[in-house]
């Protein structure tokens, strides 16, 4: 799960970049994938990961702007992890634990923040389109943390399809959705998790 991990947090900590000069259907894309992302304020999905690896889990996804998410995985897997905009809080049902992390930024904030514009974000650091995607890579040069995300969309019509994370040590996470959904009615409590205590009793 280190991966993950580093897939979480590389999300909320990519700053600013070295980006190369954008050529005019690079704007426009952008601006077309920045649009979509804007009209966006909740999405359900199926997910499918794949580790560094080849190790396979699935489960459920669930975020809302601006910057609440929930990965919850199917078992054999134990762990949940969950977004308040906050804090993320990783729990492994297998151990009765919860850990928390805190946030200077949203978990996923490269899509999930609001009022996204692409053009002018300077995380971006490549464009590639391939037959029917396009691929929007954004990177973290230097801390504890530096790696890269790349977003994956259908195209030339525009739908998020997965992320691929690489971490500084060049370990790839892949996560696929599955029939995404957006404009769903997502319930609060989905980005709330209660702590334990030494017991493994979760708090009132």
């Amino acid at each position: 799960m280190r991966t993950l991990f580093t897939f979480v947090f590389t999300l909320v900590s990519i700053s600013n970049a070295w980006a190369a000069p954008l050529k005019p259907q690079d704007v426009a894309d952008l601006n077309k994938v920045s649009a979509y992302l804007n009209a966006i304020t909740s999405l359900q999905s199926n997910f499918v990961q794949v580790g560094p690896n080849g190790e396979l889990d699935q489960g459920v996804i669930y975020a809302r702007k601006p910057g609440r998410l929930r990965f919850e995985y199917a078992p054999p897997s134990p762990y949940l992890i969950v977004s308040d905009g906050v804090t993320i809080a990783v729990a492994n049902n297998k151990l009765r634990t919860v850990d928390r992390y805190p946030l200077i930024d949203n978990p996923l904030n490269i899509i999930l923040r609001e009022n996204i514009d692409l053009v002018h974000d300077p995380r971006i650091t490549a464009i590639d389109r391939q037959p029917g995607t396009l691929r929007i890579t954004a990177t973290e040069k230097s801390g504890p943390l530096k790696g890269q995300v790349t977003l994956i969309f259908a195209h030339p019509a525009t739908e998020i399809r997965q992320w691929i994370i690489t971490d500084a040590q060049g370990l790839q996470t892949m996560i696929a959705l599955k029939n995404p959904k957006t404009e769903v009615q997502l319930s609060p409590q989905l980005f709330f998790l209660r702590d334990v205590d030494r017991f493994g009793r979760k708090d009132d």
